[in-house]
């Protein structure tokens, strides 16, 4: 207990914003097509991946998805290397296994120490979940960590990035402003959030354009309030010059 406790503490002293870039196009809302993740360092603050290829759902589907707690150093080593070579394991896409290993490694850890729960154990196993389309699976255990660990913001803002993928911006906006609520420091959050107003702004004046085909105000609304959801150029993508 004194472990969780230490880690809980450490995760919560440490938050890093995400990245400025905003994934490419708010095509549809539809289904998150499950893809290799980068590789991630693992330190004491959340990390955050890069918003994945065009096409994919905005940056909520599958940005806040990778949020989770850094590794706790307080635990022994052969623990954190095991959560190490499992994280990795998940951004080669080997999900299945990982899953495997995960629910045998959680089962030995509750026959131990019933009152203790691995955070970081059942972070992975929802992105595991959610990378075998099991998504309803994942949002049950973000939204279990909400009342077993209500201090943490993440499991919210986790369930939000899964409500988005599946088309619900309403609820994935409920779960973020919890987020905020359980953490009123937290600046992922809150920029998350801006964001997703973003993304009910461009919907509702899709809506309006279908509502009233002959006036064009509408949907130039919905394509300009789209720009904003457009990643910036890095300097990788720029041709380059001799």
């Amino acid at each position: 207990m004194a472990t969780t406790k230490a880690f809980l503490s450490a995760l919560r002293g440490a938050r890093r914003a995400r990245p400025a870039a905003l994934a490419a196009a708010l095509a549809v809302f539809a289904a998150l097509a499950p893809a290799p993740l980068p590789a991630q360092t693992t330190t004491a603050t959340p990390p955050v991946l890069a918003p994945s290829s065009a096409g994919d759902i905005p940056w909520l589907s599958n940005l806040l998805e990778a949020l989770k707690p850094g590794v706790d150093t307080s635990l022994p080593e052969s623990t954190r290397a095991m959560t190490e070579r499992l994280e990795r394991q998940l951004n080669e896409g080997k999900a299945a296994e990982t899953l495997a290993e995960i629910d045998e490694r959680l089962a030995a850890d509750t026959q131990k120490s019933p009152d203790t729960t691995n955070a970081q154990l059942l972070f992975l196993k929802a992105r595991a979940l959610n990378q075998l389309d099991r998504r309803e699976e994942a949002k049950a255990i973000y939204r279990d960590m909400t009342q077993r660990f209500p201090e943490l913001p993440e499991p919210w803002n986790n369930l939000a990035a899964l409500e988005v993928a599946d088309g619900r911006l309403d609820q994935a906006k409920v779960a973020l402003e919890m987020a905020i609520r359980t953490a009123p420091d937290y600046a992922v959050a809150r920029e998350n959030l801006g964001d997703l107003y973003i993304m009910l702004a461009a919907r509702s004046y899709d809506a309006a354009g279908k509502l009233n085909p002959g006036e064009d105000a509408a949907r130039q609304k919905g394509t300009e309030t789209r720009k904003l959801l457009e990643p910036s150029p890095s300097p990788e993508s720029q041709p380059r010059t001799p």
